[in-house]
């Protein structure tokens, strides 16, 4: 009986290794894609004209 137990007990961490798993590339992957996002939205919406340098006057 006891080696039922432990049986169930290996399968049900099996579960919840394999459920972190998944969390984890979503989370990496939910990641790159917002990552990717910004540099798209950053790129399309830059300044047309970037403020001119102010010469120091003596």
């Amino acid at each position: 009986m006891n080696n039922i137990i432990d049986f169930y007990e290996f399968q049900r961490h099996k579960k919840i290794k394999k459920f972190f798993r998944l969390v984890f590339k979503l989370g990496a992957i939910s990641i790159f894609f917002v990552f990717a996002y910004v540099l798209i939205i950053t790129e399309i919406y830059h300044p047309t004209e970037y403020p001119t340098y102010i010469e120091a006057k003596p």
